[in-house]
């Protein structure tokens, strides 16, 4: 016989089995209102009369805390004016508080057999076993499995932590995906999860292995390889198996691809046997990057057939919904202290977190577990929780310092140095030089398979696959791990920079420390000035740099001009021989390509001109790189005059000095050239603020120039009033189109303050 005291569902969850056992029992269609502020209704049924269902969960305040919110609600029932009023509670009730409910309510609308505690709800449990097996969350939940389960004594054997288990089965939002992986199981008996931590992959398979306990299976967690399930697969006796990350240790192992082959015909083997063993059951865990390396590398498991029977979870794939649920689940179920949950429901703060673009699973389970966050008082829980929205780097720096060794952290460190993403046939030698130096400074050992290792302690935690040969960070937030640790570690910083294989990795270290908080990284570069040199003439030297797409990698080539702009820009933080040997040897390149009659972008090259004008006064070699390249560049624009190059140089000279009045000449004729052809430039004008940049030029050259320019503003005026216009216009649509979404998103947005409108109800 049911016998639930219902304290594993939620009020969102108690409504809908509310529902499903009145549909049942009385075979009508009710209609549900939204969790939280009702109006007095949450299901209703009014074809043959009015029928108003209130259902009050009230697990936590019991009784008293009914009677109270019922007191409230009698004041809403003559305006609602039903034919039969029904009240339903997860609370057990004698006859006597039956009566008491009536008075509270008012004997005009509610009589004594419509008042249905946990008894009657367990009564109708028993008469509708469909609506039993449907809300599995009440009866996987239960003492009652639990007690059965417990006293499995192979489950004991197994180490399986079923007490956690049962704990987290509330909290679980239910999708397609457990339908789904039921459906697969009986198939094919046999179902693959693949995805990244967090996003329910574990949840997923451990709920299904607890429904099979729960159906008087018998548990065999596989902790090594294939070989353990096989030896106590039992033909006859119902055995659900259950291996996780089932993959990893045959594909990053360190055995080669004698030990793989052997592994995989021994994983197929296994998985036939089961597929030919009726009462056999077998749930599979895996890390979709290893799945597909697994699968290019052996044919057999190809042959396997395996995609069908695969499962991919994605944090993507939460609606915005499922969010809500998700967030409100934990918070109904934390035993965080009041305040604090008011803290997240105040000024619909809650909706902040499950908007976020940083929204995680694992960051709801934090902020929901009081321990966690019992060092912040509750006035300033909101703000806690916004904060680790914004840099949720906390979070992982726990499993970055404790959880992965040195060639994990020397991996991250590679990956981050590149952005985030990046080919594996880029990373894997970036990771290697940047180890071995790691290595060097530390004093740790070494190991031929450290990239394997470093792979599988990172992978679907920090890191995920990107395309068929790339990877990247699992979430923003582990990039701003990587910025917190830096800040915090320097020197591994500056190992970064000095075991670079290409400059972009120097280049977003050196963002970091001109960062808040990044004075250190610069601090470590200049006590190293020759290593740090070296490192950039390394980096410049090649033939470009690496650009990374997609988890691609292509090559942006450098220039000669590029090569001394982008060293020049470390001008600040270095003045060591090596920087200026390095700058003389790029200067000498560009001099050489001018005599060539190379092309040199006029925006390049006055930055260049600006950097080594600043340079000291003494340095002649600089002076004269100056003067050569201000004179080619005048020489380069008067062939192929543009109203922004002539602005630019003008800015650049002083073309009041007698030197510079040849100069001044050759760009006034360039200037007159380009304000004829101002319709091409004008074809190049893309936003509003393009036009305001174009016009300001002319008035420069206007000004010193002494250039009539009123023709040229005509065509610009008479241009961008034609582009205001189409602007106008498509405002317009695009206005109707937001206000659409607005409206949508109102709705969405009341639904779910409904939602958590009734965490405060039963707290």
């Amino acid at each position: 016989m049911a016998d639930y005291d219902f304290h594993q569902l939620s009020p969102h969850d108690m409504e809908l089995l509310s529902r499903d056992l009145l549909q049942a029992e009385h075979g009508i269609v009710l209609e549900s209102f939204r969790s939280g502020r009702d109006g007095g209704i949450d299901l209703r049924y009014a074809r043959a009369g009015t029928l108003i269902v209130q259902v009050k969960h009230f697990a936590k305040t019991g009784l008293s805390g009914l009677l109270a919110a019922l007191r409230k609600e009698a004041g809403k029932i003559p305006g609602l004016k039903p034919d039969r009023y029904m009240v339903i509670t997860s609370v057990s009730l004698t006859p006597k508080n039956k009566v008491q409910i009536v008075d509270a309510v008012g004997g005009q609308h509610l009589k004594v057999a419509d008042v249905l505690g946990a008894e009657d709800l367990n009564n109708l449990l028993e008469r509708h076993p469909s609506i039993h097996q449907q809300h599995f969350k009440l009866w996987l939940g239960s003492r009652a499995v639990l007690d059965r389960v417990i006293h499995n004594e192979v489950l004991v054997q197994t180490d399986f932590q079923v007490r956690r288990i049962q704990k987290d089965i509330p909290k679980y939002v239910p999708s397609s995906a457990y339908g789904q992986a039921l459906q697969v199981l009986e198939r094919d008996r046999l179902v693959i999860l693949s995805g990244p931590p967090g996003v329910g992959k574990t949840t997923l398979a451990e709920l299904l292995l607890y429904n099979h306990l729960a159906n008087g299976w018998e548990p065999v967690v596989i902790r090594r390889d294939v070989a353990e399930g096989a030896r106590l697969l039992q033909s006859g006796k119902r055995q659900v198996f259950y291996f996780d990350d089932f993959m990893g240790a045959t594909f990053l192992g360190d055995r080669g691809a004698v030990g793989m082959k052997q592994d995989d015909r021994a994983l197929v083997d296994f998985m036939g046997l089961i597929g030919e063993t009726p009462s056999a059951r077998l749930i599979l865990t895996t890390r979709e990057h290893i799945f597909g390396q697994a699968l290019a590398a052996s044919e057999r498991l190809r042959d396997a057939g395996l995609d069908s029977r695969k499962l991919v979870l994605r944090v993507s794939d939460y609606t915005r919904r499922e969010r809500a649920l998700i967030l409100y689940n934990h918070l109904y179920y934390s035993d965080l202290p009041d305040a604090y949950r008011e803290a997240l429901l105040a000024n619909d703060f809650y909706l902040r977190i499950i908007q976020h673009e940083k929204f995680n699973p694992r960051l709801v389970a934090w902020l929901s577990t009081y321990n966690r966050v019992a060092h912040v008082p509750a006035e300033e829980f909101a703000a806690h929780v916004e904060k680790l929205l914004r840099d949720p780097s906390k979070l992982w720096l726990h499993a970055y310092d404790e959880q992965i060794g040195e060639a994990g952290r020397s991996l991250l460190l590679a990956l981050f140095s590149f952005g985030g993403e990046a080919d594996g046939a880029v990373l894997e030698p970036a990771f290697r030089r940047l180890h071995g130096l790691r290595a060097e400074r530390y004093g740790f050992a070494r190991e031929a398979a450290d990239f394997r290792l470093a792979m599988s302690q990172v992978i679907n935690a920090f890191v995920r696959p990107d395309g068929t040969k790339g990877f990247a960070v699992l979430d923003p937030s582990v990039l701003d791990l990587m910025n917190a640790v830096l800040r915090r570690d320097p020197d591994d910083a500056v190992a970064v920079v000095l075991g670079a294989i290409e400059y972009g990795q120097i280049e977003r270290v050196m963002a970091l420390g001109g960062a808040a908080g990044g004075k250190g990284v610069f601090a470590g570069l200049e006590r190293e000035p020759q290593a740090f040199m070296e490192a950039v003439g390394r980096c410049l030297g090649r033939k470009g740099r690496i650009v990374i797409r997609s988890g691609k990698s292509s090559i942006e080539g450098f220039t000669a001009s590029s090569r001394l702009l982008t060293l020049l820009k470390l001008r600040f933080h270095v003045r060591s021989p090596e920087f200026r040997a390095l700058r003389e040897q790029y200067a000498a390149e560009i001099v050489e390509n001018m005599e060539a009659g190379a092309y040199i972008y006029v925006s390049n090259g006055v930055d260049m001109v600006r950097a080594l004008d600043g340079l000291a006064p003494e340095d002649t070699a600089s002076r004269r790189i100056v003067e050569t390249m201000s004179a080619y560049l005048v020489a380069q624009t008067a062939k192929e005059p543009s109203i922004r190059d002539v602005s630019e140089l003008v800015s650049l000279l002083d073309l009041d000095e007698p030197e510079s009045q040849a100069l001044a000449v050759t760009l006034k004729e360039a200037g007159a050239e380009a304000l004829a052809a101002i319709s091409s430039e004008l074809l190049e004008c893309r936003t509003g603020e393009d036009f305001s940049d174009l016009r300001d030029d002319i008035e420069f050259i206007a000004e010193h120039l002494e250039l009539e320019v009123a023709r040229a503003m005509d065509v610009l005026e008479e241009t961008e009033t034609e582009y205001q216009e189409r602007e106008e216009a498509y405002a317009d649509s695009m206005m109707d189109e937001y206000k659409d979404r607005m409206r949508e998103g109102r709705a969405s947005d009341g639904s779910v303050r409904d939602l958590f409108g009734s965490l405060r109800s039963d707290s």
